[in-house]
């Protein structure tokens, strides 16, 4: 705030310009907040507080959310708002950040219709195929056969996801005696919303968030 009300009366604090420094600041406090939250959901935290948590990650991410470097924290935050039922509007806010951006991508699109059916991008496109294009294939069968979805979500989840993210920051860290706050794939939990899977079989599987879904 004191960034804001300086940009305001044109002081400049620093020698990169206040809207900068503002920006990075905000992109930090962000990524603070969402550690947090991972931290409380891997512990237990009741879900009333992870609503209330996930509410100030919306109104945190407002207006300071690019493409680059932060594709996952989208679809993480698409993906818990489905599992935890948010508001029509964070919804909102999070689509036009993407839209914003002019970001094309399958998986975005695909969790964003299922809370906004006036949605209109309908990108062919995942941007990391690393491990996400597999997500199209556990969509597509479910046409087919929801056993099968949730049999390529499971091998998803045990071969292909976590191997998927090495490049991630947050990577291994449970080897290095620093903070860890867990490994989620909260898209594997908005899938199994999104297409009325059984995931009973799903239930103590690493990396699946089965509290959240349910």
């Amino acid at each position: 705030m004191e960034i804001i009300n300086a940009e305001k009366e044109h002081i400049q604090l620093y020698s990169a310009p206040n809207s900068n420094v503002a920006y990075n600041k905000t992109v930090t406090l962000f990524g603070c907040k969402l550690n947090s939250f991972l931290i409380k959901y891997s512990v237990g935290e009741d879900m009333a507080t992870l609503k209330y948590d996930y509410n100030d990650l919306v109104e945190t991410l407002t207006n300071h959310w690019t493409i680059t470097g932060m594709y996952v924290q989208m679809l993480w935050m698409l993906s818990i708002g489905i599992m935890l039922d948010t508001d029509e509007q964070n919804v909102r806010v999070l689509s036009s950040m993407i839209d914003d951006e002019n970001v094309n991508d399958t998986l975005h699109d695909f969790l964003i219709k299922y809370r906004l059916t006036d949605w209109e991008r309908c990108s062919d496109i995942v941007l990391f195929p690393v491990p996400y294009q597999s997500i199209l294939s556990i969509i597509s069968s479910n046409n087919q056969s929801k056993e099968l979805s949730i049999q390529k979500l499971e091998k998803y989840l045990k071969k292909e996801w976590y191997q998927g993210h090495f490049d991630c920051a947050w990577h291994d860290d449970h080897k290095y005696g620093i903070r860890h706050d867990g490994y989620w794939s909260f898209e594997s939990g908005a899938l199994v919303k999104v297409l009325g899977l059984d995931d009973s079989s799903l239930k103590g599987l690493p990396y699946y968030p089965y509290d959240m879904v349910h």
